[in-house]
């Protein structure tokens, strides 16, 4: 029975094997050609006057040009092994260069492990990836290409005669690197190029927190309540900021952390014992392996990515919302900021009624005993921070026209 079993895994490898090695041969390529504006977008201009010294575009200078043959790739159905999906297909703007999936769908429809992550301000991101594998954008924009479930295509050989092989790539190479020649690495750079040009800044909080501090407001003004905002996304900033201290993780004019060179992970207490393991390594308290830490995303466009968290098991905001007040586990290696004290005047949050008793001094997961206004509040503020200017400038849509 046992050898049975072998020859019959080693016969399903060699077919599949098989399959993989037939299919770019003869699965042809969409008849598709990308069709560009005579001079091309300005990709390194932001559409709005920054404030307090953010620099969505990290370190970064972007090039108009890189940056449109980056465009081209990031839909080019040609970077899959059965040329029918590409970046775009779950990276899709309107939903701001996220998926509107908990999982999204491969080259073969498999589905992929993980929730497709949101591209926003990716130049001031360190760490990529929700387990945080890569820091650098340049190699990082390939792997899903390469990954065996999203787009199947791990020889990178065949990836550069396929964009060599395309008529219209030639001029668009010698544009951005002054010569037609194709290489992986000119791939992965102008793939990172236009990554990184795909910026959030113009927000109803970016236009309030500007008109505060062009009233003279300079420190923390955003604590300060917006003009332009209502009275329910007022109380929802005051909740995000002041009382509740959600910017503790999700601070700074990305809303991933204060300090954009520090990556930061947590564990946020989604179960006791996680599935997915998240990010690798040891945990510094419990010494045990990490089980359950996974990135901290920006919440830029939030209301327009869903669903939510790694595996995409919450539908709505008013759902992560209603998780964050009162369903928080009591996991091991929990985020110590979501943990409750019992050390009088060291607790994160608001106080704990007098009927919730901590036993023996143990730090237990935070219950945030919100009001049903403040709950509403933070999902209205945090729709504030959808950025209606980047998920439809046509900069950054699909280039490509179908060819009779």
């Amino acid at each position: 029975m046992k050898q049975k079993s072998i020859l019959f895994t080693m016969l399903i490898a060699a077919v599949a094997t098989a399959f993989e090695a037939c299919m770019p041969e003869e699965i042809e390529p969409l008849s598709r050609v990308p069709v560009l504006p005579s001079t091309p977008y300005d990709y390194a201009t932001a559409p709005m006057e920054l404030h307090g010294g953010f620099s969505p575009f990290g370190d970064s200078i972007i090039d108009n040009e890189v940056a449109t043959l980056g465009r081209v790739l990031f839909y080019d159905s040609r970077l899959s092994l059965n040329y029918r999906v590409s970046c775009g297909s779950c990276h899709r703007q309107q939903y701001a260069f996220g998926d509107n999936r908990a999982t999204s769908f491969g080259f073969f429809n498999d589905l992929t492990g993980r929730n497709t992550q949101q591209i926003v301000n990716a130049g001031l991101q360190k760490g990529l990836f929700w387990d945080l594998r890569e820091r650098v954008l340049d190699h990082m924009v390939l792997q899903p290409i390469a990954n065996h479930e999203e787009m199947g295509l791990s020889d990178t050989l065949e990836m550069e005669n396929r964009i060599r092989n395309a008529e219209y790539y030639a001029p668009l190479f010698a544009d951005a690197f002054g010569s037609s020649e194709v290489t992986t690495h000119k791939i992965g750079l102008a793939l990172a190029q236009f990554v990184k040009s795909i910026i959030s800044v113009s927000t109803k909080y970016d236009h309030g927190l500007k008109a505060v501090v062009d009233e003279g407001q300079s420190i923390a003004p955003q604590f300060e309540p917006f003009p332009n905002y209502t009275a329910l996304e007022n109380i929802g900033k005051e909740a995000f900021f002041r009382k509740f201290f959600c910017s503790q993780c999700h601070g700074g004019p990305n809303f991933n952390g204060f300090n954009p060179d520090f990556i930061q992970e947590a564990n946020i207490g989604l179960d006791l014992q996680y599935n997915d393991p998240g990010v690798a390594g040891t945990d510094f308290e419990t010494g045990q392996p990490n089980n359950g830490q996974f990135k901290i995303p920006s919440l830029r466009n939030i209301a327009v990515t869903g669903p939510y968290m790694h595996d995409g098991r919450f539908q709505t905001l008013e759902e992560v919302v209603s998780f964050y007040n009162s369903g928080i586990q009591a996991h091991p290696q929990l985020a110590p900021e979501l943990r409750q004290q019992s050390i009088v005047g060291n607790h994160i949050g608001p106080a704990i009624p007098d009927d919730q008793e901590i036993i023996d001094g143990r730090m237990i997961p935070m219950r945030m005993f919100m009001t049903g206004e403040e709950q509403a509040g933070i999902v209205a503020f945090l729709r504030t921070l959808t950025d209606y200017t980047m998920i439809t400038d046509p900069k950054f849509s699909d280039p490509f026209q179908s060819v009779e």
